[in-house]
């Protein structure tokens, strides 16, 4: 048997599956084709495809341990980000609201506030840290 006639026979059972008897399954595929030529025509879809190797390739290498690491950690930015994204908004609408900035004995005044006083402890442990990292460098 030739290939013409393999590829028709190839083409032939394809066509009579269900999924390619619909329309808009074959406009979907048309769209596709249309939008991945230019990839495939440039060469550029040999580099999605060696992307996509070297992912499936590490995530085969993670152990259920490693998997469940990664993921943490991965929800700790996360949150992380969510956090302070959510302070920052917060401290801005307070800022914006105020008439005038503090004064030097306001600012002062705000030492009084435990919730001020931790942030600052933990301003300055972050920055302790990265000094200490910086000097083994």
């Amino acid at each position: 048997m030739s290939d013409q006639e393999q590829l028709a026979m190839g083409l032939e059972k394809l066509a009579s599956e269900t999924a390619l008897n619909d329309d808009a399954t074959i406009d979907g595929l048309k769209a596709l084709i249309d939008k991945a030529a230019p990839l495939v025509q440039a060469g550029r879809l040999n580099n999605i495809i060696d992307l996509l190797s070297v992912i499936s390739d590490n995530i085969e290498f993670l152990d259920e341990a490693a998997l469940e690491k990664t993921t943490k950690v991965g929800e700790e930015v996360l949150a992380l980000g969510w956090t302070t994204g959510n302070a920052m908004r917060m401290a801005n609408a307070q800022t914006q609201a105020l008439d005038k900035p503090p004064g030097l004995f306001q600012l002062m005044s705000s030492l009084k506030d435990p919730d001020v006083r931790r942030s600052l402890h933990f301003l300055i442990g972050t920055m302790r840290i990265i000094g200490r990292q910086m000097k083994q460098d």
